[in-house]
């Protein structure tokens, strides 16, 4: 988990401190998968209450 935590915290910090490629910074921080795991999750909370 604390490793996870850094590289969120580094990958925040590139976000506002350089004009890099935000695909570039999430492959360097090895965050590839935060954009589809958001994504995922929404979709799942948006069926879900139109579900049940």
């Amino acid at each position: 988990m604390k490793v996870w935590l850094k590289r969120f915290g580094e990958a925040y910090w590139r976000f506002l401190e350089t004009d890099e490629d935000t695909d570039t910074v999430l492959r360097e921080t090895k965050l590839w998968w935060l954009p589809y795991a958001v994504s995922g999750a929404i979709l799942l909370i948006l069926m879900g209450n139109s579900f049940f």
